[in-house]
């Protein structure tokens, strides 16, 4: 699976052009500022139909502009399937091929993509936000269904709390319905960031192991925000949404629920999160990002698209060497974004296609 080339108009700061991109590693080099980043959103948005920098897609639409669009040619084992997603305002509109598509089920899945950020780096170290984040872009490789019960979870949720802030004046019929639309697309949620963090666990360990040999055992577990039990069943997760009110109308918001989960990294004893280095933690966030990778293809799935946006320059040396050549040796289409090319220095003896980022413009670097 790899994109073969992706038309932009109105997106970000990303001047209307058509890309045609390689199948093997493209490195898109620029300064700051010049939209790198914007382009790996747009492939990612089309995808996924979401961003992951913004919670809210119309951030996508360029300053002063009513609407934008991003469409591409994507070869799926080797059949090649057109994709246009079209924003204006609130509103979005889907074809595939030239027919339009009503409802994003019929959309998602058609194009995998991984995206890793800096943030993805931080995230053993950082707050239960980041950790879900990834969790959930995993999960959209294995459920493409998954993201948009997040997104619709995450709605019922936000109504629930400013119902809560209100507290004696709150309504608790409205809020009751408001815990039933969490518990309804909640407790599936959760199942399946458990589920795949289950399948990623073992995978990561063997690649921490391959990577860092004299670190200490790794160990993954999640953390859910509220009682799973043997089912984790909707039915009782309304019962421990319902039984916990008096309590969170105190708090003004919700106290328990999907959006508490969290997973820890464990280095034989210890939290990884508390006593781990700056490296080690890293090294942990990149082999939980291979382990993506790689339990895609082993599920039969074809490798999907990578993006690695602006991680090098938060890696050491060696660190980077491993996440470089453990990517292109899984194969199939990786997008990698830099300020300076030097830090891919580990790979000139592979075949690279370099692009120059520049105002807006995304150009094939010419022959010399």
């Amino acid at each position: 699976m790899h994109v073969k080339k992706i038309n932009l108009i109105g997106f970000r700061n990303l001047k209307e052009q058509v890309v045609e991109l390689a199948d093997g590693l493209n490195l898109l080099v620029g300064n700051n500022g010049q939209g790198k980043t914007n382009f790996l959103e747009a492939v990612y948005l089309m995808a996924t139909l979401r961003s992951f920098k913004s919670s809210s897609v119309r951030d996508v639409i360029r300053f002063g502009e009513d609407e934008a669009e991003v469409s591409g040619e994507i070869a799926s084992r080797e059949v090649p399937v057109k994709l246009r997603v079209r924003l204006k305002g609130s509103v979005r509109k889907l074809w595939v091929g030239q027919r339009s598509i009503h409802s994003a089920r019929e959309f998602l899945g058609r194009l995998r993509v991984v995206a890793f950020t800096p943030d993805d780096l931080a995230m053993i170290k950082g707050g239960p936000s980041l950790r879900r984040k990834f969790l959930d872009r995993a999960a959209f490789l294995f459920d493409s269904q998954h993201l948009a019960r997040v997104k619709n979870f995450n709605h019922a949720l936000k109504s629930r709390n400013r119902l809560l802030k209100e507290r004696k004046r709150a309504d608790r019929d409205l809020i009751d319905s408001f815990s039933q639309a969490m518990a309804e697309d909640g407790a599936r949620v959760s199942k399946t960031r458990l589920e795949v963090l289950r399948r990623l666990r073992g995978e990561t360990e063997r690649i921490v192991e391959e990577m860092i040999p004299e670190m200490s055992a790794v160990s993954v577990s999640f953390e859910p925000g509220w009682y799973i039990g043997a089912d984790g069943s909707k039915d009782s997760l309304l019962e421990q949404i319902r039984s916990n009110l008096e309590q969170d109308l105190r708090r003004g918001q919700t106290c328990l629920g999907p959006q508490q989960d969290d997973f820890e990294i464990s280095m034989g004893q210890n939290s990884a999160r508390r006593f781990a280095s700056q490296g080690q933690q890293r090294t942990v966030a990149v082999a939980l990002l291979l382990a993506v990778v790689r339990e895609v293809v082993a599920d039969g799935g074809a490798r999907p698209v990578i993006l690695l946006d602006d991680v090098s320059s938060e890696l050491d040396a060696a660190r980077r060497k491993i996440l470089f050549e453990q990517v292109v040796d899984l194969g199939g289409q990786v997008l990698i974004t830099t300020t300076d090319e030097g830090m891919v220095a580990d790979l000139r003896e592979r075949k690279i296609w370099k692009f120059i980022v520049d105002d807006g413009r995304i150009e094939p670097e010419r022959e010399k």
